[in-house]
């Protein structure tokens, strides 16, 4: 593996459920009815369905609900997954990384700064990045060619079935950390090449497929 691809919610920052709130505050604080909110962390469209469901505009959606984003970072809410500096500071040493995710821009950048991996990745890949979100390919493939390599010569690390799905159709090898709130089918799961409990249990199978290639696990 030349390069490395992380995802940032949930694999290497535990936000899914502070999302989840967010979302649920803002159905409740608009008016929202009908639909299942928990799905979100699924990968549904947040933004459209919010706005669907309370009858807002779709900007406003996005500005509160990554607002709120940033507020939750700054109280302290969102911290760093454990072993997740670890897992990334161990790539960085190797290969080139980026960050890829689906998350708002401003939310990233902000994530990636704030809980100090800024020194460890060389590209980030929001959602506005893109023209379509995760499962859609096209954020890994972004990070790839930012990293100045082929999707092939890339590892994803990945915790949720949007991610992997994403992450495989860009035709990337991935490490699957599955999500244990809402964790990928074994269909999924059966697109990872490889897969660890956790992001402690992950590092040293990350260490050998970058320094050795392929293994099995």
């Amino acid at each position: 593996m030349r390069a490395v691809v992380f995802d940032l919610d949930d694999t290497l920052v535990g936000s899914g459920l502070v999302w989840d709130q967010i979302w649920r505050d803002y159905h409740r604080r608009h008016g929202g009815s009908g639909g299942d909110i928990g799905a979100l962390l699924g990968g549904a469209d947040w933004t459209e369905f919010l706005a669907d469901s309370c009858g807002t505009d779709p900007g406003q959606v996005y500005a509160e609900c990554t607002a709120a984003a940033l507020t939750a970072l700054a109280e302290g809410r969102i911290r760093l997954v454990d072993g997740a500096l670890d897992l990334l500071a161990a790539a960085s040493l190797w290969v080139p990384v980026a960050v890829a995710s689906a998350a708002p821009h401003r939310y990233v950048h902000a994530a990636v700064t704030a809980l100090g991996l800024t020194g460890h990745v060389t590209a980030v890949v929001a959602d506005e990045d893109v023209t379509a979100a995760k499962p859609e390919p096209d954020a890994y493939l972004l990070a790839a060619e930012l990293l100045g390599q082929d999707p092939a010569a890339c590892l994803a690390v990945e915790d949720s079935a949007t991610g992997i799905r994403a992450a495989h159709a860009a035709g990337l090898t991935v490490l699957a950390i599955p999500n244990r709130t809402r964790p990928p089918g074994p269909d999924i799961l059966g697109l990872a090449a490889h897969r660890a409990g956790t992001a402690t249990a992950a590092l040293p199978v990350l260490t050998r497929i970058i320094a050795h290639g392929e293994v099995s696990v």
